[in-house]
């Protein structure tokens, strides 16, 4: 009785048709991937962003930031003030990790060890020295909260030179704020401050 199998054309032709198909899926599972970090990334900032104004409510100023000279790292500031929001009062139950540096960390060596979100606040017990930090709080800009974004790369000096536009040469000004047209190897972060989310706007 005589077999009849695949030929050898034929198997090459299926596994071509399978290395397509997995060409237009994996690109866009990546990207589906991203866009759903970013919508958490963004979720987990206006739930701090709500945790914030309730502490200001309550203690008359929002909770403390990192001073404009500060020699510590900004990740070790960022988690002493966010700390606030927790203990002894709970304006939230848990401060929710950067779901961009929980796993991997930056990818330029900067603050490796963080998964916190950068905040930064310009509030009565932190002086507002310097043109920077003025122009921020004569704007109307209070506290700030930094997301890594997709790339994971620290381009920037510092919260408020990014949101005023200053310290900082002309092409960072294009890759601070994250844009999703480039999908998974777009840089920028994800900020939002207490007049909302930041678009890079350092006109405001």
């Amino acid at each position: 009785m005589l077999r009849k199998g695949f030929t050898l054309i034929e198997l090459l032709i299926v596994v071509a048709i399978i290395a397509i198909l997995a060409a237009i899926a994996v690109p866009n599972f990546l990207e589906a991937q991203v866009r759903a970090k970013v919508s958490r990334s963004k979720n987990d900032q206006r739930s701090i962003a709500t945790a914030i104004e309730a502490y200001a409510v309550d203690n008359g100023d929002v909770p403390l930031g990192p001073p404009y000279y500060a020699q510590a790292p900004w990740n070790i500031w960022s988690a002493v003030a966010l700390r606030a929001l927790t203990t002894p009062v709970a304006f939230m139950t848990s401060v929710p990790q950067d779901v961009f540096r929980s796993k991997g960390g930056m990818r330029k060596g900067v603050y490796d060890d963080s998964t916190t979100y950068e905040y930064g606040a310009l509030n009565k017990s932190t002086p507002k020295t310097g043109p920077t930090n003025t122009t921020a709080y004569n704007r109307g800009y209070v506290w700030t909260i930094q997301g890594a974004g997709p790339a994971r790369i620290y381009s920037w000096p510092g919260v408020w030179p990014m949101i005023v536009g200053a310290g900082a040469p002309g092409p960072q000004k294009e890759t601070c704020v994250y844009d999703p047209s480039n999908g998974t190897v777009s840089q920028g972060w994800i900020v939002r401050t207490n007049k909302g989310v930041w678009d890079g706007d350092t006109t405001k």
